[in-house]
């Protein structure tokens, strides 16, 4: 599968992202709206789960593109953030700085199977233990993504020319596997099958903590 570079795919769609991904998803906002401390939103893009807190939302992210508009809403909603771009498997924080973490939508995206376990082992660094963090991917066995391959390219069409964004379609087992494997303690899993939010309805979402 060729895959175009995502930084520049990402910075290129960043305008129209900004416009129609908007609505913030609703577990990560009831994660976060209440945590103090040092809270590590981790591939904030244009800070769309960005929301008011007792403590300090981290924005991190590689497209600068995305990092403008994030900076906008921090400023325009009066929200405490500190934004970085970075890599998500190259964290620029010392060990045990943060106080609880989201990362929603992001680790799917990475490119490259070592590159997606080091971003998380990352995350386990970062977190202070007893920390919990919300990471959430797409749900491979939601209908539209059942009979599609693990590794997928979607188009996004900005200024007349298609940007391909990579996707690795996780299944629960595999993802809940790899998370333990690393350290994590599952806290609690919302899938499709879960009555509970819209969201969990096309993805799987982890509450982890570090032990």
């Amino acid at each position: 599968m060729r895959i175009q570079d995502q930084e520049q795919v990402w910075n290129a769609i960043a305008a129209d992202w900004h416009i129609y991904r908007t609505e913030p998803i609703k577990e990560a906002i009831e994660f976060i709206e209440n945590k103090k401390g040092k809270i590590l939103d981790l591939g904030c893009g244009s800070g769309r789960n960005f929301t008011r807190t007792k403590g300090t939302i981290y924005g991190v992210d590689f497209s600068e593109e995305m990092l403008l508009f994030a900076k906008k809403k921090s400023k325009n909603f009066n929200i405490k953030t500190v934004l970085k771009r970075a890599y998500a498997y190259k964290l620029p924080f010392k060990d045990n700085f943060f106080d609880s973490a989201i990362c929603v939508s992001v680790i799917h995206c990475i490119h490259n199977s070592e590159k997606r376990e080091r971003s998380l082992r990352e995350l386990y660094r970062v977190m202070k233990p007893r920390a919990y963090a919300l990471i959430t991917t797409w749900d491979k066995n939601q209908p539209k993504f059942r009979k599609a391959k693990k590794e997928i390219k979607l188009a996004w069409k900005s200024d007349g020319r298609k940007q391909y964004r990579y996707y690795y379609l996780y299944e629960k087992p595999e993802l809940i596997m790899l998370l333990k494997n690393l350290g994590f303690k599952i806290s609690k899993v919302v899938d499709k099958n879960s009555p509970q939010g819209f969201h969990s309805k096309r993805n799987i979402v982890v509450y982890v903590q570090k032990p």
